[in-house]
């Protein structure tokens, strides 16, 4: 015997999907089920006499009420509680259709009004069907048992669909919670993507920041010196015009290396090691054929800084140096380093020029990329002039761990 095919258990799933999109088709078919108990049950349907097509008119308009009870709720129960009225008043033997549609109205009530509507048209229901229920046992004469016996059945088979209609109603409530929940969850999830997006950017444009104007600034200083010794020392230039190139390369293997973070995760990269506070002394080499005036001082060990607190500490000694060959070309320029057991102290001080204000010798994001930084450690950075000796100082505090 053949196996089902993926096909054909995708086709009979698919069925509860399809009317589960569309109710209506249920009421419909609810309705066209009644109409067939009002014309098989007694009365009979018929436009022989006049309460014959009272009966028929009313089975018509009950289950058209059936058919569209979802979307218009209270004008569908006020339509059947007024038809059923006139059923109880007009035809003389109360039926099975009349029950039923008692049961639908109780039912409709409990899971598509409001409260305390729902209630309201339960009662009236309920009391619509026990007095029809009462009439409909009047054949019983004299027998008060069976009587109370239909009544009590009645009232019974009322009380379940009425419960039935509240766990529906509070079962479709829960499942509206739990897909409102979802799409809550949902949002904030994008929204922490899209804030983890910004700050990725945010990242990549300070280390680009860093990159370029370490690299082009020096490259710049450099050109500008080999202009003046092309001639009167050509050896020199050479020398110079080698590190502008070495440093051009290394901005574009940086920048290179930098973009690849945005690359797939299945493309191949080529990362190379990142720079720490033990290359400070390489950087600061890149700087000395046009200003020989920087010093280096360390205290403490360099390899034993975490690697993330290194990156952070090279980057904000990078911005902190291009800012002073930008605004202090030739002046001295003292960097140090202090690694104690809980915090790496980075200081980089130079003598502001007269004509240089504060504000501008950040070479506009230049400080905010170094408090950034410093801040996602938990660290701070302080820029500024002495009040006493003019010397323009950029501290900044790490710590190794994160408290």
């Amino acid at each position: 015997m053949d196996s089902p095919t993926p096909a054909a258990g995708t086709s009979i799933g698919a069925a509860p999907r399809f009317l589960a999109a569309r109710p209506w088709i249920g009421d419909v078919a609810w309705a066209v089920l009644l109409a067939l108990l009002g014309v098989f049950s007694r009365p009979t349907v018929s436009f022989d006499t006049p309460p014959q097509i009272v009966y028929t008119l009313i089975v018509i308009g009950c289950c058209t009420a059936v058919a569209v009870r979802r979307r218009f709720p209270r004008g569908s129960l006020i339509l059947i509680g007024l038809l059923l009225l006139v059923h109880l008043l007009v035809v003389p033997e109360p039926g099975v259709f009349a029950l039923a549609m008692c049961l639908v109205a109780v039912y409709t009530a409990q899971t598509q009004t409001p409260s305390p509507e729902r209630w309201i048209f339960t009662i009236l229901a309920g009391v619509g069907a026990v007095c029809g229920t009462v009439a409909a046992a009047a054949v019983l004469d004299g027998d008060w048992r069976a009587r109370t016996i239909v009544v009590i059945a009645v009232t019974a088979l009322l009380a379940v669909v009425a419960l039935i209609g509240i766990i529906r109603r509070q079962a479709r409530n829960r499942y509206q919670a739990a897909v409102e929940r979802a799409t809550v969850l949902e949002a904030r999830q994008n929204a922490e993507r899209r804030l983890a997006t910004v700050e990725e950017r945010a990242r990549i444009a300070r280390e680009m920041h860093d990159i370029l104007g370490h690299s082009m600034n020096v490259i710049a200083m450099q050109a500008e010196g080999a202009r003046y010794v092309l001639r009167s020392d050509p050896d020199q230039a050479d020398t110079t015009l080698g590190d502008i190139a070495r440093l051009s390369r290394e901005a574009v293997d940086d920048v290179r290396d930098l973009i690849d973070v945005l690359r797939a995760d299945d493309e191949p990269s080529t990362t190379r090691p990142v720079p720490s506070l033990a290359d400070v002394a390489e950087l600061i080499g890149s700087y000395r054929s046009a200003n020989d005036r920087i010093r280096l001082h360390v205290s403490g060990d360099l390899t034993a800084v975490p690697a993330h607190v290194a990156l952070s500490g090279y980057r904000i000694a990078q911005e902190a140096l291009t800012n002073a060959s930008k605004h202090a070309p030739d002046a001295a320029v003292i960097v140090r380093i202090a690694v104690s057991d809980r915090i790496v102290e980075l200081t980089v001080a130079n003598p502001l020029p007269l004509h240089s204000a504060p504000a501008s010798h950040g070479g506009g994001h230049g400080l905010a990329g170094m408090s950034e930084r410093a801040k996602a450690l938990g660290g701070t950075v302080e820029a500024g002039p002495d009040p006493t000796t003019g010397i323009w100082k950029v501290v900044a505090r790490l710590p190794r761990r994160r408290t």
